[in-house]
């Protein structure tokens, strides 16, 4: 699954990197245990932890609605071309300037109650088309059974007869996609701390 990883131009580093980390880094993947492994990444969540503008990491699910609040709350100085930039990987920068900015903003947004009231405005539709996709779900699931009685048990949507296919993506059009993007106040805190701390940031 696609996901965001934005990363801080010349992020304040707070704490050393944990010898743990480095001396990981130096192996080949293939030669570490599965403690070894663990270690790694559990040092590496508290590193991040403890230096918040180094790296911030979100699957597309949550961060279109992070990037969506963060463009709705600060259009008064983000262009277009930076707005544009949190909607594709390609490596856009923001400036350290403008990131401080939307730190600030999105501090005064939540000391405000305002970030916690959008995500309770916003649970009501998603968790409405949560229920919607459930049925959809089962539609699509007692659909499969038929196709695989009528046509053999390996056969997958893709392969499907044409007028089966286009059943199968009509029921398939019935989601609500806004049931997968769950909106969080966590993460927009989250991002407003790295953002602090970043230096401006790259998106990838």
């Amino acid at each position: 699954e696609m996901g965001y990883d934005v990363y801080g131009l010349s992020p304040k580093i707070n704490t050393d990197v944990p010898s743990i980390i480095t001396d990981f880094q130096k192996k080949e993947w293939s030669n570490t245990t599965e403690e070894e492994q663990k270690e790694y990444f559990a040092m590496q969540d508290v590193w991040h932890e403890e230096n918040p503008g180094e790296y911030f990491r979100a699957n597309v699910w949550y961060w279109r609605p992070v990037w969506n609040f963060v463009c709705a709350a600060c259009d008064d100085f983000l262009s277009d071309a930076d707005m544009d930039a949190g909607c594709s990987n390609s490596g856009d920068r923001i400036s350290k300037t403008k990131a401080k900015r939307i730190a600030s903003r999105l501090r005064n947004l939540d000391k405000q109650g305002i970030i916690q009231s959008w995500e309770d405005e916003m649970m009501i539709p998603y968790k409405k088309a949560k229920e919607h996709n459930k049925k959809v779900e089962e539609e699509m699931e007692e659909f499969r059974k038929e196709m695989i009685e009528k046509h053999g048990k390996d056969i997958v949507p893709a392969d499907y007869p044409k007028e089966d296919y286009a059943k199968w993506n009509e029921i398939y059009s019935k989601r609500d996609w806004s049931g997968s993007y769950p909106p969080s106040r966590e993460h927009i805190v989250r991002f407003s701390r790295f953002c602090e701390e970043s230096g401006g940031f790259e998106i990838c």
